[in-house]
């Protein structure tokens, strides 16, 4: 999103001081018996206990949960209980365990989004004076009654650090990202003294920083491991409600923050803790349709998502619309959306998800050609080569529905002489050879792709391309006038002296693929030596019904394997 759709400081106030009649009210209670998750010192020695598959949901209903019957409405209207409840509290107020013991009374967890500044008074509390130790007794308050609420709570502190509309925002404290990470370890640190154990601490960005400065960098902020529990990513698709917003897919709202945030912190759970769209600028009942099926490919490594339901600037809510409504019940009917508050509260992700292959290093073999290899669709002269076969789920890492083997699978080939690259593909595609692009947008329909690093030397774990690394693509064509082609994007080009055929399958449920580049392509790079390991990796792209990519198979890496060599697996030649 452009800097200028970035306004999210001011707008962000006007949601929260909203909140302010319904919450400026709280009282001290006491401390509620009855039923109640168990605490968290026992649901820690539960956590060995296999961990549930699939993305927990939670609400945040202005009003709850103060008034449960809020709650009650939405489960209604959605046929889905939250696993978290979610809502906000100011530094004028106690911690509100009365509130949170009906969360838990529910079979909720309760997440406090707990805003160090006063409602009545925006400029009363500084980083600096928090730091200074000026609110020690007030953040010691909080500590003793959650540590005798004896429950899970989660607080997420000081959010939204990396937009301009929050006192505690890295922008209104000297552009400074480490008094942030001071204030939020001194808040934690009073925690740690008062030996409170049933807290998880949620640090939580907006999905794009304003300023967009490198100095406001949301992973400059990061407090450190010990201090942080949970990773939480907010964002909203604000459509074109604003004279500076677009309409955005939840795709691209949270992807690139999801994957970059497992990469620097693979065993921190992530959750999207505040989303949702508004209706105006595109279809809002399809937007939520298509959650699923990224939680599912490209972002598998989402582990809560939060609802903002409410009506405000625009109505985000999943009754908008009937046709909205209709669609976000759809979807949690979807196994995927877990309403286990207990199980949310000891959750901890697997080291890795299912979605990061790439820390697999898997290796792949390239033979030299046993002859002279004809490029004719018919692979009779490829018998000896070494297939490299994606056939199951594990490899869909991108799109929104797979349906099966016959919908995409295949087998590719890689095989190298001294003046060419070889490469082949027989694959299952029910609707196969939909393929209207040209040149650098042949991704965009069935095709393969291949990545490549032709310097041995080069270090493994670069993410950006160097001047050795290729993307190639070989694309099916359409059998109606677009030929197939091959094209390379870092050099701009239809390699000169490639040649590519692409025939129907007999039963004309998928194609075979056979092209050669010529080495000399690749700036004069020759054949490697025998036992050379270069990086590596493959992508089956396919395209049935809109005639644009609606799927994509990765051997290796993720769907940034196009820009990241970090990614890749290994190809050894022999």
């Amino acid at each position: 999103m452009k800097s200028k759709i970035l306004k999210f400081g001011f707008i962000m106030i006007i949601i929260h001081l909203s909140f302010v009649i319904c919450h400026l009210v709280l009282s001290p209670v006491p401390l509620l018996g009855a039923k109640h998750l168990s605490s968290a010192h026992a649901m820690s020695q539960a956590s060995g206990d296999a961990q549930p598959e699939g993305v927990f949901i939670g609400v945040f209903r202005e009003g709850a949960p103060r008034n449960m019957n809020y709650i009650k409405k939405f489960v209604e209207k959605a046929d889905k209980k939250p696993a978290m409840i979610m809502w906000y509290q100011d530094w004028a107020q106690p911690f509100p365990a009365a509130d949170a013991q009906k969360v838990i009374d529910y079979g909720a967890v309760p997440q406090i989004v707990w805003e160090p500044w006063y409602w009545s008074d925006n400029n009363k509390i500084k980083l600096n004076d928090i730091i200074a130790g000026k609110w020690d007794k007030y953040i010691r308050s909080w500590a003793k009654e959650i540590k005798a609420f004896n429950q899970p709570v989660f607080l997420r502190v000081a959010h939204e650090f990396n937009i301009d509309g929050y006192p505690w925002g890295v922008i209104n404290n000297e552009k400074n990202p480490d008094l942030y990470i001071k204030a939020y370890r001194h808040i934690v640190d009073i925690f740690n003294q008062e030996k409170v154990k049933n807290v998880k601490w949620v640090w939580c960005f907006m999905n794009y920083s304003y300023p967009d400065e490198a100095w406001n960098d949301w992973e400059r902020a990061y407090p450190g491991d010990k201090y942080v529990d949970w990773i939480g990513i907010d964002g909203y698709n604000w459509g074109t409600t604003q004279s500076w917003s677009e309409w955005q897919a939840f795709k691209y709202l949270f992807r690139d923050q999801v994957r970059r945030s497992k990469r620097l912190w693979p065993d921190k759970p992530i959750m999207i803790a505040e989303f949702a769209s508004a209706e105006k600028g595109g279809d809002k009942a399809d937007w939520i349709l298509d959650i699923p099926g990224y939680l599912k490919s490209s972002m598998r490594d989402i582990d809560a998502i939060i609802w903002f339901d409410l009506k405000k600037e625009t109505d985000w809510r999943i009754n908008s619309s009937k046709k909205t409504l209709a669609a976000f019940k759809e979807i949690m009917q979807d196994p995927i959306f877990l309403s286990s508050g207990s199980a949310m509260a000891v959750f901890t992700p697997q080291p890795f998800s299912a979605g990061e292959g790439h820390l697999e290093n898997k290796q792949a073999v390239a033979i030299r050609a046993p002859g002279t290899v004809v490029i004719d669709g018919s692979l009779s002269d490829w018998d000896k080569s070494y297939p490299l076969t994606m056939q199951d789920i594990s490899y869909f890492k991108e799109g929104l529905v797979w349906g099966g083997p016959e919908d995409l699978s295949g087998t590719a080939h890689i095989m190298f002489d001294d003046t060419n690259l070889y490469v082949a593909a027989v694959m299952n595609d029910k609707i196969p050879m939909v393929n209207n692009k040209e040149n650098q947008n042949v991704w965009d329909g069935d095709s393969i792709e291949v990545v490549i690093g032709l310097d041995p030397t080069a270090d493994p774990n670069r993410s950006r391309f160097g001047r050795k690394d290729y993307q190639l693509g070989f694309s099916t064509g359409n059998t109606k006038g677009n030929p197939p082609t091959i094209w390379n994007w870092q050099r701009r080009r239809v390699p000169k002296g490639s040649q590519i055929v692409v025939k129907k399958n007999k039963n004309s449920l998928g194609y075979v693929l056979e092209a050669k580049i010529p080495w000399e392509f690749f700036r004069g790079i020759a054949a490697p030596a025998p036992g050379t390991k270069l990086g590596f990796d493959i992508a089956f792209d396919d395209a049935d019904y809109t005639g644009e990519r609606e799927r994509q198979f990765i051997w290796n890496g993720d769907y940034y394997f196009y820009k990241d060599p970090s990614v890749w697996g290994i190809i050894e030649f022999k």
